[in-house]
């Protein structure tokens, strides 16, 4: 059965088909369909996409799916004007995409802690002899935020194909949060040239340094803060981008729902006066290192966009 539109062909080049079939086949099979993208779906189907040469490779690959056992549930047809297998292409970005922005997730968890544990500077006769040190960890912030930032324009064009607006605000606050990291580390740098005046100073000018440093320090913890509270947000709509579109399994939509909620509303509490000792965070962080895990991994559900492709 065939309900795929009949464009134009041109004898010169194959034509390409997603065959969907019910029940899952594992990667071992590509060989057995030649070639054929598999792609597991989370309803339970499988969906074999790629070219086909003419009609009697298409039968051939009918009767593999009939010998097996399984059913078939459609077969849709799309033409590559340019010769090319668009869907593979866009699918094969996506997946760089994925991997890398799954990467992303978990250099900057890990760069996020060596930040905070570098970049503490501690009391202000000792900040001098950890200057190295305390500027590595500024340093690591600043990364860090690059990778917020790189997170929004990577996710923005796959985001846009099911919603520009919630594609925009994903991209804007990220776009904001890495900045105001980016402002943290800066108030974390400053407390270099500040420790080295402290060791010239003399004994009635350390009190007015020591207070300009608890003030940089309060400040420092402001701006991170202000920057989780953002993130908690681009978290929250980037959750509701992956449920519009199903990119990822339901349950990481769940768990990101749960986790970002918790980020933005235990920031809030933070700047209020309420000590979290960073208990808050743990359900977000553990997040993204296990969706960065599974992107890497697995990718996005390409199905989700599948018929974007096609047309």
């Amino acid at each position: 059965m065939t309900n795929g539109r009949n464009p134009k062909t041109d004898p010169s080049q194959p034509m390409h088909y997603e065959i969907r079939i019910k029940g899952h086949l594992g990667d071992q099979w590509a060989d057995w369909f030649e070639g054929m993208l598999i792609t597991l779906e989370e309803n339970g189907d499988t969906l074999l996409s790629g070219p086909v040469i003419d009609q009697a490779g298409l039968h051939g690959l009918l009767k593999k799916v009939r010998d097996l056992g399984m059913t078939l549930l459609s077969v849709n047809q799309y033409h590559s004007t340019k010769g090319e297998n668009i869907m593979d292409t866009k699918d094969n970005t996506y997946r760089t995409t994925a991997k890398v922005v799954g990467t992303l997730y978990i250099l900057g968890f890990v760069m996020g802690i060596a930040g905070s544990v570098l970049g503490t500077p501690g009391q202000l006769d000792t900040v001098s002899a950890r200057s190295m040190m305390i500027a590595m960890g500024a340093l690591l912030w600043v990364i860090a935020a690059a990778g917020d930032a790189a997170h929004g324009v990577m996710m923005f064009p796959i985001m846009k194909q099911n919603s520009e607006r919630v594609a925009l605000g994903y991209f804007g606050a990220r776009i904001v949060e890495a900045s105001v990291i980016a402002v943290s580390a800066l108030f974390i740098l400053l407390q270099i040239p500040l420790g080295a005046e402290f060791l010239k100073a003399s004994a009635s000018e350390t009190s007015s340094l020591q207070s300009l440093s608890a003030l940089l320090v309060q400040s420092q913890a402001y701006a991170y803060q202000i920057g989780m509270v953002t993130l908690g947000m681009a978290g929250l709509t980037l959750c509701y981008g992956f449920y519009q579109a199903k990119l990822v399994p339901q349950f990481f939509v769940i768990w990101g729902f749960l986790g970002y909620v918790s980020f933005l509303g235990g920031s809030i509490l933070e700047i209020l006066g309420f000590n979290l000792q960073l208990l808050h965070t743990l359900p977000g962080g553990l997040w993204e290192i296990s969706v960065g895990v599974w992107l890497i991994a697995k990718g996005l559900n390409s199905s989700a966009f599948g018929s974007e492709s096609a047309k």
